[in-house]
């Protein structure tokens, strides 16, 4: 049986437990705006000093600061999509996409279904899910408001298929892409490893939302109105247009082979890098104002709720947490492979839905880590526990609207659009296909390395 009293827990790992359930029973009951929210928790997190350290620093604010600093690149790149993808919403591109889809499905919800779920499922493998939900959310948002149809669903879909496309390359998430290079993983290993369990649960998750939304995706349209729409009447400024398509595309492009960008050419170019050309190009070719992109096109709240949830999630690695609760799991599992890739497919299942994925995978890489260095498990037992990693983060944090950046960003996406998900019923849809996804996950990681 699971002791949590057995775990030798410090008075500051104890608070930040304590907090961060504090913060999510905010978050539930949507009393307070998330970002007003996460700020108050870390700033009382930081008062009570969990991050205190005097041997490096002079108080508890430095290093939540430092923590802020050291992931400065992923907010540049959610900034500089931002950007990218408002100017080119501007030109109506998306709108001319979406109008162009639907009009080769004939205008059918069930088709447009499994179109755009697997689009963002291939289009994650090889640009990010980042990306993906910026590009794909305006369109299934347009679509379903175009068809009359409850936008809820198309929300949930792009989600669930952009956070499961994450775990196929190395490529799709810098999450991913940490886990690779740290644990030592190429991007063909990673690729032969995780396409076959992220495939099995692609199928399994279409299959459940279709029949948690099939009533939704059943609907009927008035074909003879939606027949009579002609896409190319719909580009509000053709020049505009074309310009937005090309820096997408570079922007794409970029992203898809800059790892043989640095293998011939010595350039090395990253996410951040790629996107702030992208930004100042657009900006640059459609002459637009900086301090009006600036000001109204870059959504601040969701980037300072970012930053402070990150600080919140950060006082559980900082405080040795997630370590420790790992360590424990291989004492109680009284070092049964089976049970013990079970135990740790399972509880990080039910983990992933109070905490972000980029603190957790951090601390979950160093746990491999200490058990690869220190022999603690079996070979075997421990390529599992890797590829369980690499496979079922994606499939965990698209268990909660906090779970990841693309879950927030697509959230905020559709506020935008006046569409708005309620908290608790979003866990109620998604926590179970969560626990069958890792389920099944599991089943796959345990013939395949156990026996």
């Amino acid at each position: 049986m699971f002791d949590l009293s057995s775990i030798s827990l410090s008075l500051n790992a104890i608070i930040s437990i304590i907090w961060l359930i504090v913060l999510f029973a905010i978050l539930v009951s949507e009393k307070m705006e998330k970002a007003i929210a996460s700020w108050l928790i870390a700033w009382i997190l930081i008062l009570l000093q969990v991050f205190y350290d005097p041997s490096w620093a002079e108080s508890s604010s430095q290093i939540a600061s430092i923590y802020i600093y050291h992931n400065l690149d992923i907010f540049a790149f959610i900034i500089w999509m931002m950007i990218i993808s408002w100017i080119a919403k501007d030109s109506w591109v998306f709108k001319y996409i979406a109008l162009v889809i639907v009009k080769k499905v004939k205008w059918s919800p069930i088709k447009l279904f499994f179109i755009l779920s697997y689009l963002a499922f291939f289009l994650t493998i090889f640009i990010s899910n980042i990306p993906t939900i910026i590009i794909m959310a305006p369109i299934v948002i347009l679509i379903a408001k175009k068809l009359k149809l409850n936008v809820m669903p198309y929300i949930i879909w792009i989600i669930t298929f952009a956070n499961l496309g994450w775990a196929v390359t190395p490529i799709s998430d810098p999450t991913t892409y940490y886990q690779a290079k740290t644990l030592g993983f190429s991007f063909f290993e990673v690729l032969t490893n995780t396409w076959l369990i992220m495939f099995v649960v692609s199928i399994i998750s279409a299959i459940y939302l279709y029949i948690i939304f099939r009533k939704d995706i059943n609907q009927k349209v008035d074909l003879k109105k939606l027949e009579l729409v002609v896409p190319k009447n719909y580009i509000r400024n053709r020049s505009m247009l074309f310009e937005s398509i090309f820096v997408l595309s570079v922007v794409i492009l970029l992203i898809i082979f800059k790892e043989y960008i640095l293998e011939y050419f010595w350039l090395k170019l990253d996410n951040w890098t790629v996107t702030l050309f992208g930004a100042f190009l657009l900006i640059l070719i459609t002459k637009r104002s900086v301090s009006k992109i600036l000001k109204k096109k870059v959504d601040y709240a969701t980037l300072f709720f970012f930053a402070w949830l990150f600080v919140v999630v950060w006082a559980l690695e900082y405080n040795w947490v997630i370590e420790k609760l790992a360590e424990e799991l291989i004492v109680i599992t009284n070092w049964s492979k089976s049970l013990l890739l079970l135990m740790f497919t399972m509880w990080s299942s039910i983990l992933s839905v109070f905490i972000d994925n980029v603190p957790y995978n951090i601390a979950m890489v160093s746990t491999l880590e200490s058990f690869k260095s220190s022999w603690v498990i079996v070979w075997s037992a421990w390529t599992a526990l890797a590829w369980w990693l690499n496979s079922c983060t994606s499939i965990w944090w698209a268990g909660s609207p906090i779970g990841s950046a693309c879950n927030v960003i697509a959230l905020w996406q559709a506020e935008k659009s006046k569409v708005f998900i309620n908290f608790l019923k979003y866990l109620m849809i998604w926590v179970p296909l969560v626990l069958i996804n890792s389920f099944v996950a599991y089943l796959i990681l345990y013939f395949r390395y156990m026996i």
